[in-house]
This record gives structure tokens, C-alpha cells and sequence, in this order.
């Protein structure tokens, strides 16, 4: 997925892992390519649909992971995802 706006290569790029299916992850992945596009990061992000091979609290739902930590678990709105990418940078 291309994100809400071009940013230049040289900018930061933070890996992440989307975890869901449904519509929930495509909007999901929207949120998150657009939140990091209004702040010039670039996203990396790695779709997994095979839930139950990532254990049972993530089963149920959609998910954020970075570095393999939980950070998102559902739907968040775009402001706390940008809240939370600023931080990160």
C-alpha cells in the first residue's frame, strides 16, 4: 500500500508486523501509512493473516506489533497512532 502522501527516500523507516484480517487490517493499514506519511516516516509493514501461528491473545483480534512487542491490539483511531509515531521517532 502506497502511503497518503510521497515522502523522500531518505526518510526514517520503522518495521512493523499487521496482524488481522477483514476489513478491520485494511483499515488499519490505511491509519498507520497515513499517520506515519503527515509525520515523513516511511513504513515497512509485514501482513500476517495466519493469527492463530502467533498465539492466542491475538487470535480474537486485530494487531500492532513492533519489535515483536504488542502496541496496538484492535482499531485505533489515526490520532493515536500519529501520538504514537511521534514518539517512537
Amino acid at each position: 500500500m502506497t502511503g497518503c502522501m510521497t515522502l523522500p527516500p531518505a526518510a526514517p523507516i520503522i518495521y512493523l508486523t499487521l496482524v488481522g484480517t477483514g476489513e478491520p487490517l485494511l483499515r488499519m493499514e490505511k491509519r498507520l501509512f497515513c499517520a506515519a506519511g503527515g509525520l515523513g516516516i516511511r513504513l515497512e509493514v509485514e501482513i500476517r493473516k495466519d493469527v492463530e501461528a502467533l498465539g492466542n491473545s491475538l487470535q480474537q483480534s486485530l494487531a500492532v506489533l513492533h519489535d515483536g512487542k504488542l502496541i496496538f491490539n484492535g482499531l485505533h483511531r489515526i490520532e493515536e497512532v500519529e501520538s504514537w509515531l511521534k514518539n517512537l521517532k
